[in-house]
């Protein structure tokens, strides 16, 4: 039976399944925190990743084990506060396994001794994956079946798990939710069909597109969710080299991961040729010409994935950002508040169409509507609509200065508590009050974690008052930009 631990600021019970740190719950998914339990009783020993993987997964699990021992090994130094190339908790011991170098202690009935290491019990069994699944894995480019209801799970069948096609099916209900626990549930259905059908090119990519839309949302760090995007990517494009959806996942992957934009256009190419009434493959081809500043051709493909699928918030929130990005600000605020009208509650639409009015707001005629737009965003963000009247408090008391300083002083304060928070973000609010020296070193800690943001440095407006600057002209050398 597991017992509770004591490590530093950090207490663990893991037979009640809870990690608290200064006497918080901190929130751990069910397979990072069962690693966890599995390295800390295991302290000071190195504990294998074969070790590791017999105790978290049953025999003759069809997943790609050593990505999701990656994956939850992430989640647990995020949980930590931990740093992989410093770390205080969590050691990778090359080519064996991992080590907890933190001194631990047994707890109970007010005494503590120390625990000497040495292993537990099998642990319990099952297949848990914490990710990110968003519209591309819960949209139309999917091949054989029917696509199934949007508003409801489909049952699984009588033996539990269910075929591949309902996995799929109920992958998508789940990431629609655009919840981080919708998220989650995704992704365990998907690797549930992987299971079930170990050769399904569908169920990889769209692993593949989660892996790394969980980079580009920020939930994790980019560079912990790249890794497995690219092995995913791959192994669904060897199952089925004709597989728009591999290629599309292969495009994202040489765009995000690499920098490599010859590559990434050559794979959305194909992916469109293969399936020219996907919404999707118009869309990425979209997104990708118009960071690479063909603006018409990227306007003109979103404009395609739109005729496609009208209603989406997503494609309709970003043919306003990509018209925004073309420097089109009227047809942006315009078609920001059409998306609006559709889904009043749909974050990002807001959170662009802040952006859109902070940064035509340079003449001074659009600092209402900015300020609105912010407190919208802020109120869906944190599902509080007091937090909107906060944005309003900050403005009325200084301005638009003020609330890009308390952006800052909020933002910075967590990265250097050691939670995930993206540099870029930073940069933008030190961008917007004309900070060059101070954006331009929150940049270079972008470039180190390779944010996903980056494929948009060489178009977006926020940055003008960067551009001039040799240091960013050689950042853009750097990524490799046409």
């Amino acid at each position: 039976m597991s017992r509770r631990y004591r490590f530093g600021r950090f207490e663990l019970d893991g037979e009640v399944g809870e990690l608290l740190r200064d006497g918080e719950p901190v929130a751990l998914q069910d397979l990072p925190f069962r690693l966890l339990v599995s390295l800390v009783e295991g302290a000071p020993a190195v504990v294998s990743r074969e070790a590791l993987r017999d105790r978290l997964w049953p025999p003759g699990t069809h997943l790609d084990v050593d990505a999701s021992l990656n994956t939850a090994v992430a989640r647990v130094r995020e949980a930590l506060g931990d740093d992989a190339s410093a770390p205080r908790f969590v050691a990778t011991v090359p080519r064996r396994g991992y080590r907890f170098t933190a001194a631990v202690e047994v707890v109970g009935d007010g005494s503590a001794t120390r625990w000497p290491g040495g292993w537990p019990a099998a642990v319990v069994v099952g297949v848990a994956l914490v990710a990110l699944g968003v519209w591309w894995t819960a949209s139309a480019l999917r091949g054989g079946g029917g696509p199934g209801p949007s508003n409801g799970v489909v049952a699984s069948s009588a033996d539990g798990q269910g075929s591949a096609r309902e996995q799929l099916v109920i992958g998508r209900h789940y990431a629609e939710r655009r919840s981080r626990e919708g998220f989650e549930k995704a992704i365990a259905a998907y690797q549930s069909a992987v299971a079930v059908e170990p050769e399904s090119a569908e169920a990889y990519s769209a692993l593949a597109a989660s892996y790394a839309l969980l980079g580009i949302y920020d939930f994790w760090r980019p560079r912990e969710a790249f890794g497995p995007a690219e092995t995913m990517a791959r192994k669904a494009l060897e199952l089925d080299p004709d597989s728009a959806e591999a290629h599309l996942s292969m495009a994202l992957v040489a765009a995000v991961v690499h920098w490599d934009w010859v590559a990434s256009e050559e794979e959305v190419e194909r992916a469109v040729a293969l399936a020219p009434d996907s919404s999707e493959a118009w869309f990425w081809r979209g997104a990708l010409l118009s960071s690479l500043g063909r603006h018409r051709e990227g306007i003109e493909s979103i404009r395609r994935a739109l005729v496609l699928e009208p209603t989406s918030p997503v494609i309709n929130a970003a043919l306003a950002w990509h018209l925004f990005l073309a420097r089109r600000g009227d047809e942006a605020i315009a078609q920001s508040h059409h998306a609006i009208d559709l889904y009043p509650d749909y974050y990002d639409t807001w959170d662009n169409l802040k952006w859109i009015e902070v940064t035509l707001n340079r003449e001074g005629d659009h600092e209402a509507a900015a300020v609105e737009a912010w407190a919208r965003a802020e109120a869906l963000e944190e599902g509080d609509g007091a937090d909107g009247e906060a944005i309003r408090r900050i403005y009325a008391e200084g301005g638009l200065e003020l609330l890009h300083r308390k952006s800052i002083e909020g933002q910075t304060a967590r990265w250097r508590a050691g939670r995930y928070q993206s540099p870029y973000d930073i940069v933008l609010e030190h961008a917007a009050l004309g900070e060059v020296d101070e954006a331009l070193a929150w940049l270079e800690r972008s470039f180190a974690e390779r944010e996903t943001d980056l494929t948009g440095l060489a178009v977006d407006p926020r940055l003008d008052v960067l551009r001039g600057d040799p240091r960013f002209r050689e950042l853009l050398g750097r990524m490799g930009f046409p």
